[in-house]
């Protein structure tokens, strides 16, 4: 695959003539292509992002920010528009290379009915054969030393596999390595995010490093007024008065602590929800989807804050 096709930036919301190189939108790689989803794009973020994606020059990247911020999201739906095959893989604390890199499984001869072994592919390794994006995602619950059996890997350098006789695997001139975290590899401090570790600083040192925050209250309101068009502007502005509230108290501003927090996918899924249940003519449909989307699964102290922190903003109607 080559660049030989023009993406128009309206693709990505901008209203602009300028365009991206990107690929044909037929070509035999299409499967893995990412589904292109609405996504609003932020151009602060976008512009440094897709600047190492076409110039990586020898960097992987790392994208870090609070659970659903956008990280992974960011990759897939630009790819999307620049029709860039993505392979995204979650990762855990258990993960071994093999995961990633593949296995010797056994393999029956059509022919002659002989039991032998065959290597097969694992994620990454495909990723670099054919040039696709690969993702590795929650990179920070990685055990470190897996982090650095990829070091080759994350400076664009091949990729040895010891298991399929000492195969060289150079990377495809499209392949590019993405890791997303909650944490930029230094632990966390805060105890929110169960799992994750420090990762070794020569691993870090091989990232670009972009930050992922929360969508700002204005473009958070556009972007759920995009996904759930119906629902009425005061009343998405309001739900996101909460959003923001309760993302407060998660990091212990005003001096208040919830260990719980209201994701942009969690703000998406209330309004979803909420919308649906108002459509059906149930009782009280905020309160009903809320309680689905986050409040269900808060211990009875952080229900009752955040369902006060609800009913300040909406008062009686709530």
């Amino acid at each position: 695959m080559q660049f030989n096709h023009q993406v128009a930036m309206t693709d990505f919301g901008f209203n602009s003539e300028a365009k991206a190189p990107g690929f044909q939108p037929n070509h035999e790689h299409m499967p893995f292509v990412p589904v292109k989803k609405p996504y609003f794009f932020r151009k602060e973020l976008l512009s440094p992002f897709m600047s190492w994606l076409y110039v990586p020059a020898g960097d992987s990247c790392l994208l870090v920010g609070p659970t659903g911020s956008g990280k992974s999201s960011i990759v897939e739906q630009t790819c999307a528009r620049l029709a860039w095959p993505c392979k995204t893989v979650s990762a855990h604390s258990r993960m071994e290379m093999p995961e990633l890199t593949g296995y010797n499984l056994p393999y029956t001869d059509p022919v002659s009915g002989d039991l032998s072994t065959k290597f097969v592919d694992g994620p990454l390794t495909e990723a670099m054969r054919k040039g696709y994006v690969f993702v590795l995602d929650e990179y920070d619950t990685l055990d470190p030393a897996v982090s650095v059996g990829l070091h080759a890997v994350m400076e664009g350098r091949p990729l040895v596999i010891a298991e399929n006789g000492g195969e060289v695997i150079f990377p495809h001139a499209n392949f590019r390595f993405i890791a997303c975290g909650n944490t930029a590899g230094q632990s966390d401090d805060s105890g929110v995010y169960a799992a994750t570790m420090q990762q070794n600083l020569a691993t870090l040192d091989r990232f670009r490093v972009f930050k992922v925050p929360y969508l700002t209250h204005d473009d958070e309101v556009s972007t759920i007024m995009d996904a759930v068009p119906n629902v009425p502007k005061e009343l998405v502005e309001n739900m996101v008065k909460i959003a923001n509230s309760i993302r407060d108290q998660h990091m212990g501003i005003g001096g208040n602590y919830l260990s719980v927090t209201m994701s942009t996918r969690s703000l998406l899924r209330w309004a979803r929800i909420a919308y649906g249940y108002t459509m059906s003519g149930q009782s009280n449909p905020l309160k009903a989807a809320l309680a689905e989307t986050l409040l269900n699964r808060c211990d009875k102290v952080q229900a009752t804050a955040i369902d006060k922190i609800a009913q300040s903003v909406f008062g009686n109607s709530w």
